[in-house]
């Protein structure tokens, strides 16, 4: 199915019955890329239907037949990740979907197809009504809205990522010394700084003064290029007024002392 033709649609099918992450989400993408299509929970889709099925029926949309498809990294999709697949990069582009994708999606399809414990599948699964004779429409949709609010705002907030990004490159090439990236406000920088020569990020801080964190080794691990000196956590040095003990975020009053904190912890061992 192309996008243009998902638009058309007035109807959306899926399963009947205990309802999970998966087509929760996957009703909540539905709507948000067709606000009044009607979502409708079957025991089987009729045979003269012509809308979109998902998460039943081993069509496009579905999951359960024997050779379902694998990303490349070997996790299956289920029907979100396959709505996704088909509808976001057109939507939002791809750097969007293959965020959004690996970091978010792919741990609710590989919760759904293996049983996977994930956080938010588990209490997805019990906004389910108690009464096990009761058909859980109520709170299928009920869920359904909330999970449009978030998913809407990842979306939203990646494609605002995107554009701090290009703010946060144009910073960097300015930098004299560009080991410490100054940012005059603060933006995302934890895609792009990692490919650079920058190793601590200095902005102000939303509580008043400065912080500066790390730079990690790639986007794809929380490994710091550096971290801030151990003995910080133990000892402040008087420029600073905090320091996490994970050694990836130091906070000061003024843009002079956090500056002098980042150059002493580039100078250490």
């Amino acid at each position: 199915m192309t996008l243009e033709e998902l638009k058309k649609c007035k109807v959306g099918i899926t399963h009947s019955g205990s309802f999970h992450t998966d087509d929760v989400f996957s009703a909540a993408f539905l709507q948000l890329i067709v606000p009044d299509i009607q979502i409708k929970r079957v025991h089987e889709v009729p045979d003269d239907f012509s809308g979109i099925v998902f998460d039943i029926g081993l069509g496009e949309f579905d999951h359960h037949m024997s050779d379902n498809e694998k990303r490349s990294d070997g996790i299956p999709y289920a029907s979100f990740g396959k709505l996704w697949r088909a509808f976001a990069p057109e939507l939002y582009g791809e750097k969007v979907y293959q965020r959004i994708d690996k970091s978010f999606i792919e741990g609710l399809d590989l919760s759904d197809n293996t049983g996977k414990y994930d956080s938010l599948c588990s209490a997805i699964e019990s906004l389910n009504p108690l009464d096990r004779d009761a058909t859980g429409d109520t709170e299928f949709f009920a869920a359904v809205e909330f999970a449009k609010k978030v998913l809407n705002q990842k979306i939203q907030k990646q494609l605002r990522n995107l554009e701090e990004e290009k703010y946060v490159l144009s910073i960097y090439e300015t930098m004299e010394d560009k080991r410490i990236v100054i940012l005059p406000k603060y933006a995302s920088f934890y895609e792009v700084l990692p490919n650079t020569e920058a190793i601590y990020v200095v902005y102000p801080s939303k509580r008043g003064g400065y912080s500066a964190q790390g730079v990690t080794k790639s986007p794809d691990t929380i490994e710091l290029k550096k971290d801030f000196p151990k003995e910080w956590v133990e000892k402040l040095p008087s420029c600073l007024r905090f320091c996490h003990n994970s050694r990836f975020l130091i906070s000061a009053d003024t843009l002079e002392d956090i500056l002098k904190a980042c150059k002493e912890a580039l100078d250490t061992n």
